[in-house]
């Protein structure tokens, strides 16, 4: 009965530390943390120019899609920033009461380094996307990438589903006759679904 000792209610288990390791100089990671928001940008706006084109027909000019692509930016910058103050609140819960439990992970005084690097790269990240949603080249252009992905896999797409023998034709005239109808699904049922699953294994 000895051998196995329950653990003492009210004991505590000791905070989870954040290793121990040499941090990358913050502008290293902001650079690195800038090109997956590119990305993160431009596969946005280009899903959203896909789903909107196939099911509700929407044609966008340049500026509305210069519009969405500064509004998928702020909307990284909103999330960089909760990320920074979250980190801040951490730290400030460390500094108080010398430990922060945060769902499973506590933090104690030895982590306050590695968490305030962390919160150094989520402000650089969110200032250097502020001065790209400023920027009227970089959105044009980005949105010009966008487009022409959008399109794109738009093309690939329907060239896939209308080589198939049910969108093709076939050998009766009542079949010949169906095919505008068979078309029209593709484009608006058909191929929507298939794009909504796309961009969702891209992400």
């Amino acid at each position: 009965m000895g051998l196995f000792k329950r653990r003492k209610r009210g004991v505590r288990r000791p905070p989870r530390r954040l290793p121990r390791r040499e941090l990358a100089p913050v502008e290293d990671i902001v650079e690195q943390g800038m090109l997956v928001a590119d990305v993160a940008v431009r596969m946005t706006v280009k899903n959203a120019i896909i789903m909107n084109a196939l099911k509700r027909h929407v044609d966008y000019d340049e500026q509305q899609i210069v519009d969405m692509v500064r509004e998928a930016i702020v909307e990284v910058v909103d999330e960089r920033e909760h990320d920074a103050e979250h980190i801040k609140r951490v730290r400030g819960e460390i500094r108080e009461h010398g430990r922060s439990a945060w769902r499973d992970a506590e933090y104690g005084d030895g982590d306050s380094r590695t968490l305030r690097h962390r919160e150094q790269v989520y402000e650089g990240v969110a200032e250097q996307l502020r001065l790209r949603a400023a920027d009227e080249e970089y959105l044009r252009t980005t949105a010009e990438r966008a487009r022409k992905a959008a399109w794109a896999e738009i093309g690939d797409s329907l060239k896939a589903r209308a080589s198939e023998p049910y969108y093709g034709g076939g050998g009766t005239e009542e079949y010949a006759r169906a095919r505008d109808a068979r078309i029209q699904q593709l484009i608006e049922k058909d191929l929507t679904d298939l794009m909504r699953q796309r961009p969702s294994r891209a992400g």
